[in-house]
């Protein structure tokens, strides 16, 4: 999968965990968070900095990535190339 992040252009590609995971290392600050912990983290600054209510689900980390990249893409913060 490919996904370009509409706020910087950025590109993204792999499984949803794969681009989970590049977001994560890209992101200042949040190294010592889990995936989890990243993801919760991300869906709250979407919330605050975008107005976006992202609905983000699932037991693994694998889940959670999944739901967090469709929710991207269904608010719009990412699209599929």
């Amino acid at each position: 999968m490919r996904i370009r992040m509409t706020a910087d252009g950025r590109v993204l590609e792999g499984t949803a965990k794969q681009i989970a995971e590049s977001m994560h290392a890209l992101a200042f600050g949040q190294e010592r968070r889990t995936l989890s912990e990243y993801i919760d983290w991300a869906v709250d600054q979407a919330g605050r900095m975008n107005d976006v209510d992202l609905e983000v689900d699932g037991a693994t980390d694998d889940e959670k990535a999944a739901s967090f990249v469709r929710a991207m893409l269904a608010s719009g913060l990412a699209e599929k190339l």
